[in-house]
């Protein structure tokens, strides 16, 4: 193979790193719904946020002395420490309790909300999207709503849903504000701070979650672990790097993915059966995705 040809391949390898870590991402965020339904038997919603976020900043602790990570410029620590309390614990505390007071038909379509949101707040660090990401993106939301029509539980609004609509805005404002400090820090070095900042705000939760665990089922408790190891400290990191590589509004749509492939895990694992609404539905969202992906990606902005 000639020099220029192997410059061609290992640069169309580079330019397909950043999806390969988006699907990591939303493989693992779609398996922490059956596995936070698991852990729930045992323990309560906080209960479960404390436990996976002690446990991933504890992941992250073994990890980041070994590459070395730096310590945060003296400017940058207050958009720092936001990024934990609005994307670790804000963002979690308002999904567990909104869910449990809404119905699982209404959290399923406002929980979507946050690549709308992104889109809209992506203005702000100069990210503009095409004609033809926000066709893809009504599509997808399209998608997400007939989804959540399969759902068990009339789509009612409540207080729940309210909470989680803020959810949402807390998760668009995360991904958003961590994309200027990407340009500086490295993926992990976002990552750690974030974790290990929202993991210390929701350590009011840990005592009552370590007593929990002294009669919770071996099972449960296994869950908590898998979701801190896998769909936060891992998922979160490739997060970071998807930011670091595309644009936001890019990224955030192919989030609606999430409720798709978490049901088809859920039929697995669970032997929850999916319904002829929600095949349509995520055919809508395919169709979403489809439209707004551009053959030739830009250079993040």
């Amino acid at each position: 193979m000639s020099l220029p040809e192997t410059v061609s391949c290992k640069w169309a390898a580079y330019k397909k790193m950043p999806y390969a870590a988006l699907t990591i991402t939303l493989l693992l965020w779609a398996s922490s719904f059956p596995a936070i339904k698991v852990g729930l038997g045992s323990y309560s919603a906080f209960h479960v946020a404390a436990l996976r976020f002690v446990i991933a900043s504890a992941m992250l602790g073994c990890i980041a002395p070994l590459l070395g990570i730096r310590l945060p410029r003296r400017r940058d620590t207050v958009l720092l420490l936001a990024l934990g309390l609005i994307g670790v614990s804000a963002y979690h505390l308002l999904l567990n309790y909104g869910e449990a007071l809404a119905t699982a038909s209404a959290a399923a379509f406002v929980a979507n909300l946050a690549p709308l949101f992104s889109t809209i707040l992506a203005r702000t660090i100069g990210e503009t999207a095409s004609s033809r990401s926000w066709l893809g993106l009504i599509m997808g939301l399209g998608g997400v709503s007939l989804i959540s029509g399969s759902l068990p539980g009339q789509f009612i609004l409540n207080t729940g849903c309210l909470l989680l609509m803020l959810a949402a805005v807390c998760w668009s404002l995360f991904s958003v504000m961590q994309k200027p400090l990407l340009a500086y820090y490295s993926s992990l070095e976002v990552t750690c701070y974030t974790v290990w900042t929202g993991a210390l705000l929701l350590a009011v939760f840990l005592p009552g979650a370590v007593a929990a665990s002294g009669t919770a089922s071996l099972l449960a408790t296994l869950s908590v672990v898998y979701l801190g190891i896998l769909p936060t400290a891992c998922a979160y990191l490739c997060w970071a790097y998807v930011l670091s590589k595309i644009s936001v509004s890019r990224a955030m749509i192919y989030t609606y993915m999430v409720p798709v492939i978490s049901v088809v895990m859920s039929y697995i694992w669970l032997d929850e059966r999916p319904t002829l609404l929600f095949s349509v539905g995520a055919a809508a969202v395919l169709s979403g995705i489809g439209i707004a992906h551009q053959p030739a990606e830009r250079a993040a902005r």
